[in-house]
């Protein structure tokens, strides 16, 4: 005779957990305080690709591009007033504000963000910033710029610890001329749910 199980405990508040795919979804809204519906998704298949692409799982010149990049450009100051500041600085490098009429199916939002609204000019508000969108050839153009930038200051950092050394006197060896290298860190691997460690026992004295 089987004795029936005695269910000793009450149920969760909300009920008993029900996992699906969407649960450990890393792309998803409540994973990205930056999240646009759409364009996430997009954003995390590119990175996906790339890292099949280190595994040897994918050429790559099979990696996706992105069509357009969004950001979310902070347009107040710490005390709420209005500061457009950095949503003129984005337009400068080609950002525009996404308005109401761009947002819908077969446009270029599908939905409005969760946690954004309106604003009286038709633009999207979440929080403390507006959000702007950009095409894909212009950003790479900013990206190609930024490099170039931080090649040039490199390279102005070198002349010039080279020049601090001859003014004091100094001259580097053969092969030991002032260079700035950069170095990658050790690789890290995020886990969703990591493994506890169990606890060491603390040695007797």
């Amino acid at each position: 005779m089987k004795v029936p199980l005695i269910i000793s405990e009450p149920p969760p508040e909300f009920g008993e957990l029900k996992t699906n795919p969407e649960f450990f979804n890393p792309s998803g809204m409540d994973q990205d305080l930056t999240y646009v519906p759409g364009f996430s998704e997009l954003r995390f298949a590119r990175d996906s690709a790339i890292l099949e692409v280190m595994q040897g799982k994918r050429r790559a010149n099979e990696v996706p591009t992105l069509p357009v990049n969004f950001r979310w450009a902070r347009c107040q100051n710490k005390k709420g007033d209005p500061d457009n500041r950095k949503v003129i600085r984005a337009g400068n490098r080609g950002y525009r504000l996404v308005t109401k009429d761009q947002v819908g199916e077969g446009k270029l939002l599908r939905e409005l963000p969760a946690g954004a609204r309106w604003s009286g000019d038709g633009t999207i508000l979440r929080g403390d910033t507006v959000l702007m969108v950009a095409d894909a050839e212009r950003v790479a153009r900013n990206e190609f710029n930024k490099r170039a930038r931080t090649a040039s200051a490199t390279r102005g950092a070198e002349a010039g610890f080279a020049a601090a050394l001859e003014a004091v006197g100094g001259k580097p060896s053969a092969g030991a001329a002032p260079f700035i290298s950069k170095e990658l860190g050790h690789r890290t691997r995020a886990e969703l749910s990591p493994k506890t460690k169990p606890e060491s026992k603390a040695k007797e004295a």
